[in-house]
Formats: structure tokens, C-alpha cells, sequence
């Protein structure tokens, strides 16, 4: 995994006003992919597809979770720091976040820049 940062943190002024309208709508929303796989009382699987073009909303991640790169690929990721990180991903690609809670929390979108569809898995841990 290739990570570029294209706008450094603060960089929200950068930002349109309906791209700030469509963080103010993520500050909140805990659906971290776009179908939940699996789910019981220790983890919730969710599959992330995504065409070239394709806009994976903004979304908060407040619970410690892993995700897996199941495509090689491109994206444009901004955050609620202001933010802009464009990643080159692999197959097999993996990051976990084990220090994320409700105090500790990020949010941030995922755009397909590429040429290809984007697969990702992505684990939460419940409890």
C-alpha cells in the first residue's frame, strides 16, 4: 500500500461546502461499508464494492476494526481533520485500528480514482 497525502490536516477550507455538508451527514453514521456480510455478538463483517467513480460515503468508525484490500486499486480518502489521502492498494492489503472507541473515533469517505472496482472486507469488533 502506496499512501500520498494531498491536502494536510486543517485543510478543510479547501473543501466545498457540499462536501462539508456531507461530513456534518458522516459525523454520525456508523455504517462502515455497504453490506453487512455477517454479523453475531463478537464482530460484523461488511463488504465494500466499489466501480471506478464510485463514492463510498462518509462514515464513523468508533469501534476497533480491521480492513482488507480484496482488489488492487486506487482511492481518494478525506477526513474530518481535513485530510486528503489518495492510496494505492494492493491485493491483501491490511491495516487494523485497535485503539478506536467512542472517544476515539475518525470519519472519512473512500472515492474510487481508479480503472478497476475496488473489493475491500472489513471487520468490526463489537465488544
Amino acid at each position: 500500500m502506496k499512501r500520498k497525502c494531498v491536502v494536510p490536516a486543517g485543510g478543510l477550507e479547501f473543501w466545498s461546502n457540499e462536501q462539508k455538508a456531507a461530513l456534518g451527514d458522516g459525523m454520525h453514521d456508523t455504517n462502515v461499508g455497504c453490506h453487512v456480510a455477517y454479523e453475531n455478538d463478537h464482530f460484523r463483517i461488511w463488504t465494500i464494492h466499489l466501480g471506478p467513480g464510485e463514492w463510498l460515503h462518509f462514515h464513523r468508525h468508533e469501534r476497533p476494526y480491521y480492513w482488507t484490500a480484496l482488489s488492487a486499486g486506487r482511492a481518494r480518502s478525506r477526513h474530518d481533520d481535513g485530510s486528503v489521502w489518495e492510496v494505492e492498494y494492493e491485493v491483501g492489503d491490511t491495516k487494523y485500528f485497535d485503539q478506536i472507541d467512542k472517544d476515539n473515533f475518525f470519519v472519512h469517505d473512500v472515492l474510487n480514482i481508479g480503472e478497476s472496482p475496488l473489493v475491500f472486507s472489513t471487520v468490526e469488533f463489537l465488544c
